[in-house]
C-alpha cells in the first residue's frame, strides 16, 4: 500500500471507481426500461414480469444499484484525499488545496452541463408511454436560472444532468477538508471508535432524513480507512478465505437493502447501505481476489474515465432513448451505452485531463504567491565580542505541494 518513502498509488481502488461508476450507467439503463423504471420510481407495485421481479426485487440488483454506487464514491473520496497527509511532514497548504480542487470539480461539471444542455436542444426531451415514468421525471426545458444554479454545485440539481446531485456533497467535504483530516489524524488508537461515531451520525441522518448527516460522515469513514489502511490491512491478512466470502456476502446483502423484497424499506435504510458499501471498499483494499478484479484492464480504464462517465452518461442516455424509442429501446439503449463510453473517453481527454493540468498549475501558483508575500526573516546581527555573528541562514527550498490524489468518481 505505500512505499518507504511516500505513497503509491491505490491502484485496485481505481478499479473498483470504475466499476461503480459503470453501475451507475447500468442503474439509468435498467430504470429507462418501463417495467422496471415504474418499480424505481417509487411504484414498487407495479406489475413485473418474472425477469423483471428478479432484477429488481433479488441480489441481482446491486449490478445496478445506484444508490450504494455513490455511497462507494464518498468513502473512495474520503480515503483518498486524506492519503497526502498522512506521510512524515506532510504540507499542509490550504490555499492551493483549495485553488486545485475548485479547477479539478469544477471545470468538469460545467463542461458536463454544457453537454447537457446541447443535447436538450438538439433532441428536446419529451414523455412517452415507449419509455418509463422514471424516464418521464427527466423531460424539462432549461432555464438560464436552472443552469445557474446547477453550475453552483452547492444546491440540489435539477434534472438537466442529475448525477451532479452528488457533486454537492463532494464540495461540501472538500471544503470540510481540514476538519476531516484532523478527526482521521488524531487518537489514532480509537479508530474503530470513529468509524462507529461516523456510522451512528450516518445512522441518525437516514432516519431523521437529514441529507448532509446522511452524506457527510461517509466521507469520514473514508479517511479513517485511509489512514489506518496499513493497520487495516494488517488485522485482516491472516484472515481465512470463508471469512472473506462472509464480508462480501454481507456487503452485497447490505448495499442491496433497499431493494431486498417489494415492500418499503425500512427507515433508515441507506445507513445499511452505506456499511455494505464500507465493506465492499473494505474488500479491494484487502482480499487479493478483490484487489486483482480493481487491477484488471478494464476495470482500470473504468477507473480512469470514471468521473467522466459518470457527468456525462445520463444526458446521452436520455437523448438516445428519445430519439430511437419509436424504432427500438433496446438499441436505443445499446447505442446510448456505447456512446457513453465514447465521450467518457473524449471528455477524459479534452476536458478532465486539461482541467486538472489547470488545477495542478493553479496550485502551484497560489504557492508561488504565498511565498512572494511571506516576510522575510532579519538577519542575526546581535553579535558578542565573545563570539561573532553568523551569517544569516539562506531559506530553505519550498516544500513541495502536497500531491493530489484522485478522488471518489475521480471528482
Amino acid at each position: 500500500m505505500r512505499s518507504k518513502s511516500a505513497h503509491s498509488r491505490v491502484t485496485q481502488l481505481d478499479g473498483l471507481r470504475g466499476l461503480a461508476a459503470l453501475v451507475v450507467v447500468a442503474c439509468h439503463v435498467m430504470s429507462t426500461l418501463p417495467g422496471i423504471g415504474s418499480a424505481v420510481s417509487h411504484d414498487r407495485s407495479a406489475e413485473l414480469t418474472t425477469t423483471e421481479a428478479w432484477a429488481v426485487f433479488s441480489p441481482l440488483h446491486v449490478l445496478w444499484n445506484g444508490t450504494p454506487a455513490v455511497h462507494v464514491f464518498f468513502v473512495l473520496s474520503g480515503f483518498v484525499l486524506v492519503l497526502p497527509f498522512t506521510r512524515p511532514g506532510a504540507a499542509r497548504s490550504w490555499a492551493q488545496y483549495y485553488a486545485k480542487r475548485f479547477f479539478r470539480l469544477y471545470l468538469p461539471a460545467w463542461a458536463s452541463l454544457a453537454v447537457a444542455v446541447a443535447l436538450i436542444a438538439l433532441i428536446p426531451r419529451t414523455a412517452s408511454p415507449l419509455q418509463s415514468p422514471w424516464a418521464d421525471m427527466y423531460v424539462i426545458d432549461p432555464s438560464v436560472g436552472q443552469v445557474l444554479k446547477d453550475g453552483l454545485l452547492l444546491l440540489s440539481a435539477s434534472t438537466i444532468n442529475t448525477p451532479l446531485w452528488s457533486l454537492k456533497w463532494e464540495v461540501a467535504f472538500s471544503l470540510l477538508l481540514p476538519i476531516y483530516v484532523l478527526f482521521a489524524l488524531r487518537w489514532r488508537r480509537f479508530w474503530p471508535v470513529k468509524i462507529g461515531l461516523a456510522l451512528l451520525l450516518a445512522v441518525i441522518g437516514a432516519v431523521q432524513d437529514v441529507e448532509w448527516l446522511s452524506y457527510l460522515p461517509i466521507f469520514a469513514i473514508g479517511a479513517v480507512l485511509g489512514v489506518e489502511c496499513e493497520r487495516i490491512s494488517g488485522l485482516t491478512q491472516s484472515w481465512p478465505r470463508i471469512v472473506w466470502f462472509f464480508v462480501a456476502a454481507a456487503g452485497i446483502f447490505l448495499a442491496n437493502a433497499e431493494w431486498i423484497s417489494s415492500k418499503q424499506p425500512v427507515p433508515g435504510v441507506e445507513a445499511i447501505v452505506t456499511v455494505g458499501a464500507v465493506l465492499i471498499v473494505l474488500l479491494f483494499v484487502s482480499w487479493d481476489p478483490a484487489k486483482r478484479l480493481g487491477d484488471t484492464a478494464v476495470a482500470q480504464w473504468l477507473g480512469r474515465v470514471s468521473f467522466s462517465l459518470y457527468l456525462v452518461h445520463l444526458p446521452i442516455i436520455l437523448a438516445a432513448v428519445t430519439l430511437l424509442r419509436s424504432v427500438s429501446l433496446p438499441l436505443a439503449l445499446a447505442v446510448s451505452v456505447a456512446a457513453s463510453f465514447v465521450a467518457a473517453e473524449l471528455f477524459y481527454r479534452y476536458v478532465e485531463q486539461p482541467a486538472h493540468r489547470l488545477s495542478m498549475a493553479a496550485g502551484r501558483a497560489v504557492g508561488r504567491r504565498m511565498r512572494s508575500d511571506a516576510p522575510e526573516a532579519p538577519a542575526d546581527t546581535s553579535a558578542t565580542p565573545e563570539r561573532p555573528a553568523a551569517p544569516a541562514t539562506p531559506e530553505a527550498p519550498p516544500v513541495r505541494a502536497m500531491a493530489e490524489a484522485g478522488a471518489g468518481h475521480r471528482s
